[in-house]
């Protein structure tokens, strides 16, 4: 069974699995010896952003308290895990002032001083970096995901069986509502200028599209090829999306370094400079984000979804053609069921 939909399997029995498998690559990644390494709380956080997302798409079938419930805890376990990676983030958002800005092998006094501010900002930010976790924290972590992990199969117990429109109720819902959360951003940005959006609400643009990237690639089944493509460019989008707010959050880290007396106006000056270099980036980054906002939501929330059902039902082998009048050469009435590449030249003409 892949990590992924299944078209033999029920949503009912299908998100439950998601959940434990995902539960189960977190409890991985924590139970890493001696203890879990930066890249091993990289992937955790992802996979508790991942969980996220999917109490989000099954949010139609899941009763709000259990949700909220659910939500909260992979919340905060991704905030615990949060000061081991953060620091991280910053450093390689920095590296990219530090390396190969100057191509000629000649430095200026200028350039020197650059160079200098940036090493001291990195020393500061080094002095956060945490080794790791205690083996308490993990420990109590570890045993908090296996009871989440137990409650899975009890999240749609509300739910009764046999429910006449399986996708509405355990996918349509919340795709909908999780493509219309960063819809409306996007359009708010177009009405008032994207260059005026502030950085939190940038970052909203950026866990949406999240949660939706996470969405789309349980749903890859239906139409491997088109979902990937999907994926991808919101990837783009969620790339720039991260690194400007990396710059945001290193922006405000600069701005709060506590006053020295003993400052000079040169490094003033550089530091000065520096801020307008990383405004220059952030805003860049920005501007190629909405270009690919607007392709990425160029849909009506309804219509984005309706699309990714009948791609659902054309994978499922459903899709049927409606009764026609009789013709010459066919049968009167009735339905029949047509192959799935039938389905699909039905479904998506073939100019487009």
């Amino acid at each position: 069974m892949t990590s992924k939909f299944d078209f033999h399997e029920a949503f009912r029995r299908a998100i439950p699995r998601l959940a434990r498998e995902r539960v189960d690559r977190v409890l991985k990644s924590l139970g890493e010896k001696p203890q879990p390494g930066a890249e091993s709380i990289h992937e955790a956080r992802k996979t508790l952003k991942s969980l996220r997302a999917l109490l989000q798409l099954a949010r139609g079938s899941i009763d709000a308290e259990v949700r909220r419930r659910e939500n909260i805890f992979f919340r905060d376990a991704g905030r615990l895990l949060s000061p081991l990676r953060d620091p991280q983030a910053l450093l390689e958002a920095l590296d990219y002032f530090s390396e190969g800005r100057n191509q000629s092998g000649f430095s200026t006094p200028k350039q020197e001083s650059m160079r200098a501010f940036i090493e001291k900002i990195q020393g500061e930010i080094k002095k956060h970096l945490v080794d790791g976790l205690s083996q308490r924290e993990v420990r109590k972590l570890m045993r908090e995901l296996r009871v989440v992990k137990s409650r899975a199969v009890l999240w749609f117990e509300a739910v009764p069986p046999g429910t006449a429109n399986e996708w509405e109720t355990f996918v349509g819902i919340g795709l909908r509502r999780t493509y219309r959360k960063a819809k409306n951003l996007v359009w708010q940005f177009e009405v008032m200028g994207h260059e005026t959006g502030n950085d939190n609400t940038w970052h909203e643009l950026r866990k949406s599209a999240k949660a939706l990237g996470y969405q789309l690639r349980l749903l890859k089944p239906i139409w491997p090829k088109m979902m990937n493509a999907s994926v991808d460019e919101i990837d783009q989008l969620t790339d720039r999306l991260g690194d400007a707010n990396d710059l945001a959050i290193l922006r405000a880290k600069i701005l709060n370094e506590p006053y020295d007396p003993l400052e000079t106006q040169e490094f003033a000056e550089i530091r000065r400079i520096f801020l307008q270099m990383l405004d220059r980036r952030k805003e860049k980054l920005q501007s190629e984000a909405f270009k690919l906002a607007k392709l990425v939501y160029a849909e009506k929330p309804g219509q984005f979804e309706r699309r990714l059902a009948a791609y659902w039902r054309v994978g499922r082998g459903s899709i049927e053609v409606p009764k026609t009048r009789a013709s010459g050469h066919g049968q009167e009435g009735g339905k029949r069921q047509i192959d799935r590449k039938e389905k699909i030249e039905t479904l998506v003409p073939a100019s487009s």
